[in-house]
């Protein structure tokens, strides 16, 4: 097959073209001026400058039968930025692939979209451009089919946005919030074959939660987590408003560097406040798919992962 595939720079699109090449698919990545080639470098793989902001979609689209569409932003400085680039830039590369006759297009959206247990909808600006994003693939016109996977929290290799807990970790502690609201996080290798799994699956419908089906509390994340590293660390709980505050700090930072925060008070408010929990039974029947790495493996072979590349010192 021949896939067009947005965001595999990334941490998880880096995975999916790795998966997709192994698969013997021709892939064609998109790139920016900015990327970071260095996961798929050694894939072999296709690259295509796109530009959804300017709503420039190249020739290159042209003969592709399926897009994975992994691109957009997960750090933003404002809400028009994140709906500039999530929502309106799927919308762009939406309606090109119809236009183009391409066959199917996977969209990676969010939980956030469908907001934390108990909510109407999404509650941040992150989350609501994803749920714009879904409704835009919605009302578009024509046959292409559209498949929406909405994964929990991911990690695994090639993660930056866990590698700070892990380094404190390490260091002998671990700061988790007060309350412990319970988490399905899910490890990147399962959200890759669910995303190979939703190319050839007949089309569902609804949007497809993605995670692991175990709950946890941040705690049990905590002791997970020295066990993986093989560190005795001490857990420390903090209370919520501590991390909102720092998701503050580091939005009124982020004004003066011109850079997206790497923590903001939606960050903040996820880790430590709001339950992030889903069925996914519709998900298991929809696409034949299971996960299969549970979070005391999915978190050690993170760690060796991160010691193998020099993101973490050895362990002693």
């Amino acid at each position: 097959m021949n896939i067009l595939l947005t965001g595999g720079t990334g941490f998880l699109g880096s995975h999916i073209a790795g998966a997709l090449v192994e698969a013997g698919h021709r892939v064609v990545c998109s790139v920016r001026r900015t990327s970071d080639t260095r996961w798929i470098e050694p894939l072999g793989v296709e690259t295509v400058t796109l530009d959804l902001v300017e709503g420039t979609v190249p020739g290159a689209i042209a003969g592709v039968e399926a897009v994975v569409h992994c691109g957009g932003l997960t750090r933003a400085r404002s809400e028009a930025e994140f709906r500039r680039v999530n929502a309106d830039g799927t919308a762009t590369l939406a309606r090109a692939a119809s236009r183009a006759g391409v066959r199917r297009f996977v969209f990676m959206s969010s939980l956030a979209a469908r907001g934390p247990d108990g909510a109407a909808g999404p509650i941040s600006p992150y989350g609501r451009s994803k749920a714009a994003a879904e409704g835009a693939l919605g009302g578009l016109e024509g046959d292409m089919e559209r498949v929406v996977l909405r994964p929990g929290g991911i990690y695994g290799p090639r993660d930056p946005d866990l590698l700070p807990l892990f380094r404190l970790a390490a260091r002998g502690w671990v700061p988790v919030p007060a309350g412990s609201p319970p988490l399905q996080p899910v490890y990147v290798d399962d959200v890759v074959s669910a995303t190979t799994a939703a190319l050839t699956a007949p089309p569902p419908g609804p949007p497809l939660p993605v995670a692991h089906p175990a709950r946890h509390g941040w705690p049990a994340l905590a002791l997970a987590l020295e066990e993986g590293l093989g560190v005795d660390a001490r857990i420390v709980q903090v209370p919520p408003a501590l991390f909102w505050a720092a998701g503050l700090v580091s939005e009124v930072v982020s004004r003066f560097t011109g850079k997206a925060p790497a923590m903001d008070r939606r960050r903040a408010r996820d880790m430590s406040r709001h339950r992030w929990t889903t069925a996914i039974d519709e998900t298991r029947r929809a696409l034949g798919w299971e996960p299969r790495v549970d979070i005391r493996q999915g978190l050690a072979l993170t760690a060796a992962w991160y010691r193998e590349a020099g993101w973490l010192p050895s362990a002693t």
